[in-house]
């Protein structure tokens, strides 16, 4: 397949279907439409206990392959993908749900039509609550209710259907209004060498998949997608965000040019992996990764990460059956630490809330979620969720430095209050009371507050996600507003330069963990802008690296300043482009 991986730009021109780029990189192929193939169920059943008992070995088959599904996507350190299918198990336990079907089976209701009703009842209800949560839940219901469909058919059904390869090395651009994440199972990554929809946003868990797998992914192409026919050649641009139809000789060579030269690329900063990153003036810049798992630790050591820039703890238990206990916490980091082999981490406690829902919080309904109870702020409600998190994470002995990272403060009084709380539970615990505490900066407040609470942390690390989120008052969630949810934005990059000065006044240093920091168009700019930490997904770190080696500091501060003037995110990057070219 023609594919290639990430970098600052294709080279390819800016025109083409625009979408939004939910996971980068190039393929060239022709185009085919998905379609729909889950079986329509007849209504009647031939017999109470045969109906039961099919719906009985189809949820079975189906936890089955769910299981298989996770633990595959485990063993690649797919740590998101895992989680989607871990989820979409403890749908299928539901008793309630299963309840409902049972009872229409009982008045003479098939396996299919009786498990169809009852996940469409159960998604209406969900999908009409105000929680943004709830309605994404809706979403995995009803692919999970295809899933049993599918086993429940006589003769099965596949998800599915490629057509037979037109000659050798011959590859697909999958299209679909939307995928869902069981359209997605058994997918033949040597046939498919990108995703593209109509519809959907990069948040979306097709989108997760697509970037998991490695594949360039679209989203939001409307409906100037929709008007291509099966078989349209086509170049899908994860970078530049378009869609070449039926591209000419000479942009076809143009994108296979950007596939090998990519190719060559990887495999150069993958040799180069393992040293440190320093601009070509000698500035040391730290390329950390962001993990959640001990698969994702040994991900990261083996992609030559120089220590963990953020550990997402919640994503250690967002799928358990209770609440973790001082003693997980300890277990999961320990042996996190360990893998790392002496490199240093940094722990953030649990962020749930928002866009991370854990069924054993049971947290109430919330009109606005990201703007309610996460972070630090669940301990107004579970203060013994984040004392256990901190007892577990004081007892671990690394041989490196172990930081924790509070996440959701905004202002000094927080920070102040938890830096005490954290002295209280390492007297009671007989262990380092001065360990290093930091600031996550995603509330507005704490960038323009920076100047305090640089006074009372030792670091910072801005998660750009949620600061980008919040200052420009765009749900993260919300697909139709994917574009304009950029963090090259000038007001966001503005809150970023009041972070790394109020932290300079204390002499702190400053990290980037959110999505920007991958972002080969952004990294010179945060350096410029004074960051000296970008912690990013395992893969991307090589590519950081060589992207930090290329430049030189001074010209990075200069131009950045400049950048801090221009209107919009779109005049930010073309300048990005022109500034610092691949």
């Amino acid at each position: 397949a023609l594919i290639a991986q990430p970098g600052p730009g294709a080279g390819l021109p800016a025109d083409g279907i625009p979408g939004v780029a939910a996971a980068p990189g190039i393929a060239i192929g022709t185009l085919h439409w998905w379609r729909e193939t889950t079986p329509e169920p007849a209504e009647a059943g031939q017999g109470i206990a045969a109906e039961r008992e099919a719906l009985r070995a189809a949820l079975a088959a189906i936890d089955a392959q769910l299981a298989h599904e996770s633990e595959a996507a485990t063993a690649r350190r797919a740590g998101a993908e895992a989680g989607i299918f871990a989820m979409h198990r403890a749908l299928l336990e539901d008793p309630a749900l299963q309840a409902a079907a049972e009872t229409m089976i009982a008045a003479g209701k098939s396996a299919g039509f009786a498990w169809r009703e009852a996940t469409r009842a159960e998604a209406a209800m969900l999908s009409a609550m105000a929680d943004r949560r709830m309605a994404e839940r809706a979403a995995d219901l009803l692919d999970l209710g295809k899933r049993v469909l599918r086993a429940l058919a006589p003769a099965g059904s596949a998800p599915v259907q490629l057509p037979a390869p037109a000659a050798d090395g011959d590859v697909i651009v999958l299209a679909a209004g939307e995928f869902t994440p069981s359209d997605l199972t058994g997918l033949d990554r040597t046939r498919v060498a990108a995703l593209v929809m109509a519809r959907g946003g990069p948040t979306s868990h097709a989108a997760i998949i697509a970037r998991q797998l490695g594949i360039p992914c679209l989203v939001a192409l409307g409906s100037a997608l929709e008007r291509l026919q099966d078989g349209t050649p086509v170049i899908a641009d994860g970078d530049s965000a378009r869609l070449h139809a039926c591209p000419d000789a000479h942009l076809l060579a143009a994108a296979a040019s950007a596939v090998r030269l990519r190719a060559q690329q990887r495999e150069a900063d993958l040799r180069a992996a393992h040293a440190a990153a320093s601009t070509r003036d000698g500035v040391p810049i730290e390329v950390a990764a962001n993990i959640g798992s001990l698969d994702d630790a040994r991900n990261a050591v083996a992609h030559g990460a120089d220590a963990v820039g953020l550990l997402r703890t919640e994503l250690l238990f967002l799928h358990g059956d209770a609440a973790p206990a001082a003693a997980d916490h300890t277990a999961s980091c320990q042996a996190i630490a360990d893998a790392l082999q002496g490199r240093s981490a940094i722990v953030r406690t649990l962020d749930i809330g928002a866009d991370k829902d854990a069924a054993w919080l049971h947290l109430p309904a919330e009109d606005n979620p990201a703007l309610g109870l996460r972070g630090v702020r669940l301990a107004q409600v579970r203060p013994q969720l984040l004392d256990d998190q901190l007892r577990g994470l004081l007892a671990v002995r690394a041989s490196g430095p172990l930081r924790i990272l509070l996440p959701m403060v905004s202002e000094v009084g927080e920070l102040l209050a938890w830096r005490e709380r954290i002295r209280a539970l390492a007297a009671e615990a007989g262990t380092d009371p001065e360990i290093e505490v930091g600031v996550m900066i995603e509330v507005p407040s704490a960038a323009l507050l920076a100047d305090q609470l640089a006074e009372h942390a030792d670091f910072f690390s801005i998660g750009t996600n949620d600061l980008t989120q919040y200052t420009l008052a765009i749900d993260r969630c919300q697909p139709e507003l994917a574009a304009r949810m950029d963090g090259l934005h000038p007001a966001v990059l503005r809150m970023i330069a009041a972070t790394t000065e109020g932290a300079a006044r204390h002499g702190r240093w400053v990290g980037v963990c959110g999505a920007l920091a991958g972002d080969p168009l952004a990294v010179p700019v945060l350096v410029g802008l004074g960051v000296t930490e970008l912690s990013v997904d395992a893969g991307l770190v090589p590519g950081v690296k060589a992207r930090v080696r290329a430049l030189s500091h001074a010209d990075c501060r200069q131009r950045a300043g400049e950048l801090l003037r221009l209107p919009s995110a779109a005049a930010v990057r073309d300048a990005c482009r022109r500034y610092w070219p691949a």
